[in-house]
């Protein structure tokens, strides 16, 4: 008894010597009397109870009870043990009006508190009352420990994920916030709300309550926890294995990602989210981007105004009206000095912006050049650019248009009215009504003797076709047919764009290519054969070996026999990537992967 009494006296932190005077005075009364019963036995208990002052955790009234009975915490309430456990042991306590408040959230000063309280009864830690500020000890401590808790954090209410992952550090564990669930899974701690230990399941986005943080330290006391540790400042080896990629998910018009066996690993939270590149994924949610790393943490947090993906290491975002550029760690790589008033779009989705090669393009005054990753303008400038592509870029100074190499120099000089990027070595360009494709030499492999005027008028004129799997899409007298490398038209033009029904062409993919004719979609093959005959209604090009096809306002997938692999049944449907199509049933307000067999993969 007197040893615990000693403890008990170390963990709470009474604001003045006065309060422990009457917990002392309590701890004796209660010792000298209780094996007696009657009237004075309880008025003095009371008198001593109701005479502890009350100390401050933000919020947390700290009286001392004996037996306690909260008008909110009925015996049959899920945590009613716990919470009587946690009173007990002097880590959590009620309100002055014998309320509990066990849905309340809890802050993480308050969490930190109540975990170091329960260690404080098993290991020799100081934990001195902080004055005015009751939680700086609790802090104090945390950094000794390296545990991931800040002061600046301390009336954020903490989250499920976040408490995982201060319960992990507190035995020795550097997780993230999946790995850290996971810990808490197969230490027997946890089972999840849904009662699935699943990481959706946790619920590790969802804010701590006091009856479930009570309940958390109670089941480390359970399994027999008892010392604190000091987490290491290298990650832990994980237990989950890595993921080579996430998925984005929508549920209840909120976005989240999963792996691809549809585990989820960020709970659907987001305004939106794309697709993973370079291992960051960019998330919206009120009015701020952000980025999620592939553990599915948020590691670059939302406050920017919008934001590109990451290209060779570096995202373009946008501060206010001007955009500069960061590296993983959300650093500035180069600041926001640029401009976005020559740009049509606010940066977002804008491809001039994003490094390739090495370098990315700016406009200043009219004109355009290209900076380094240091943000040193490495080239002239010139009236307009196209990104690098294949180590070459378009440029144009006056009305021609011509090639430069990543040092500046000309390639290729200015003579084309038209000059595509390289594609499979080769450039579609364009002079005096006609476009053929050079080399990277500038010298015709192909001789321009295709007519623009036989090209469909697109938006901002007839634009050639570039290279894809070793066929480019030309036209002749009006019809779409596919040369080779060699100039060869391996697959005669007929598909004719200029009938009633306008039909035409796609580029090759995935060894087919996407043809309309008489308002009917098909696909050919590389020997021209028309090897699904065009039947429906609305089409994409193949990916992964399916394809999106419509019929009566249903989408579904077709294989490259023609077979409805997955028969139309979806409101919307999105390309296979990698084994794993978004789709979704009714409307836009859940949108989730199927695999190739049509088997819904997300939790």
């Amino acid at each position: 008894m007197r040893g615990n009494r000693h403890k008990t006296l170390r963990t709470v932190p009474f604001p003045s010597g006065l309060g422990e005077l009457f917990l002392r005075f309590f701890v004796y009364v209660k010792g000298r009397f209780m094996e007696k019963e009657g009237r004075m036995m309880k008025r003095i208990l009371n008198i001593a109870a109701a005479c502890v002052l009350a100390w401050n955790a933000g919020g947390v009234t700290g009286a001392a009870s004996v037996e306690p009975a909260f008008r909110d915490v009925p015996p049959s309430f899920w945590a009613a043990d716990a919470i009587a456990w946690g009173i007990g042991h002097h880590l959590i306590s009620g309100y002055p009006d014998q309320t509990f408040k066990p849905d309340q959230p809890v802050k993480e000063s308050e969490f930190l508190a109540m975990l170091l309280r329960f260690y404080a009864d098993h290991a020799a830690i100081a934990l001195k009352p902080g004055g005015a500020n009751w939680a700086k000890p609790y802090y104090q401590a945390a950094a000794s420990y390296h545990w991931p808790a800040s002061p600046t954090d301390a009336n954020v209410p903490i989250t499920r994920g976040k408490a995982a992952k201060l319960i992990a550090a507190s035995q020795g564990f550097h997780y993230d916030t999946n790995n850290a669930v996971q810990y808490l899974y197969n230490l027997g701690v946890a089972k999840g709300r849904s009662g699935t230990p699943s990481l959706s399941g946790f619920g590790k986005e969802d804010r701590l309550t006091r009856a479930e943080a009570v309940q958390l330290i109670k089941s480390l006391a359970d399994k027999g926890v008892a010392a604190l540790k000091k987490r290491p400042d290298q990650p832990s080896p994980p237990l989950l294995a890595p993921q080579a990629e996430l998925y984005p998910f929508m549920k209840n018009r909120k976005w989240g990602y999963m792996d691809a066996s549809g585990r989820i690993w960020v709970d659907p939270q987001f305004s939106d989210a794309r697709p993973f590149r370079e291992g960051m994924a960019a998330v919206y949610f009120n009015g701020k981007w952000g980025f999620v790393d592939a553990n599915g943490e948020i590691a670059i947090p939302l406050r920017f105004d919008s934001v590109n993906d990451f290209h060779e290491g570096l995202a373009a975002v946008r501060v206010g009206y001007k955009y500069g550029y960061i590296d993983k760690t959300g650093n500035w790589a180069i600041p926001p000095v640029f401009s976005l008033e020559a740009y049509a779009s606010p940066l977002q989705y804008d491809e001039n912006a994003d490094f390739r090669d090495g370098l990315a393009v700016i406009r200043t005054g009219g004109k355009s050049a290209f900076i380094n990753k240091t943000g040193k303008v490495a080239t002239a400038s010139y009236d307009q650019v196209k990104p690098y592509s294949e180590g070459l870029a378009a440029v144009r100074v006056g009305s021609l248009w011509g090639y430069i190499d990543k040092a500046g120099r000309w390639v290729v000089r200015p003579q084309f009215d038209i000059a595509n990027d390289f594609h499979e070595g080769l450039a579609a360009v364009a002079r005096s009504g006609h476009y053929g494709y050079i080399d990277k030499t500038g010298t015709f492999v192909i001789a321009p003797r295709f007519s623009l005027g036989d090209l469909p008028s697109m938006s901002g004129g007839a634009q050639p076709h570039d290279f894809h799997e070793g066929l480019a899409l030309v036209a002749v007298d009006g019809k779409f047919g596919y040369l080779d490398k060699t100039g060869k038209l391996v697959i005669p033009p007929t598909i004719d764009f200029r009938n009633k029904t306008n039909d035409y062409a796609a580029d090759f993919s995935d060894g087919m290519a996407l043809v309309r004719v008489g308002y009917r979609f098909g696909y050919l093959d590389k020997t021209g054969k028309m090897v699904i005959s065009p039947q429906f209604d609305g089409a994409d090009d193949f990916s992964d070996g399916l394809a999106r096809v419509r019929l009566k306002g249903k989408d579904g997938y077709v294989d490259k026999t023609g077979r409805l692999a997955i028969k139309p049944q979806y409101r919307e449907a999105y390309p296979f990537r990698q084994g794993l199509a978004l789709v979704a049933s009714d409307g836009y307000s859940e949108l989730y992967y199927i695999d190739k067999q049509g088997n819904r993969v997300t939790e």
